[in-house]
């Protein structure tokens, strides 16, 4: 399995509520339709930033995805909910999932 963290703050003028309905309209017409998509979680912590968790079947379905960013639906939207000076991203690849 493969994860992609994707750290962020709001951008101005941008609520909780707005994320989450730009986030459906994301899920429903592009992202649960990528080869390999598992799910996507949105956190906040205590500071009220976010990080987006994506898990993916491989690395080569993440990047894949990453591809097809380019024709993603909403994709002004989805970008405008973040203070862009404040995203981080990281990859994480699982060696083992206790259960």
């Amino acid at each position: 399995m493969y994860k992609d963290l994707i750290s962020y703050e709001l951008a101005e003028g941008i609520d909780e509520t707005h994320l989450l309905k730009v986030a459906e309209l994301i899920f429903n017409d592009w992202m649960k339709h990528q080869k390999g998509f598992i799910s996507w979680e949105i956190n906040q912590n205590t500071k009220g930033h976010y990080t987006d968790i994506v898990i993916w079947e491989s690395k080569e379905d993440a990047a894949l995805s990453n591809k097809n960013m380019a024709n993603m639906p909403h994709a002004s939207e989805w970008m405008g909910c973040y203070k862009m000076e404040t995203v981080n991203s990281e990859s994480l690849t699982s060696i083992f999932n206790f259960k």
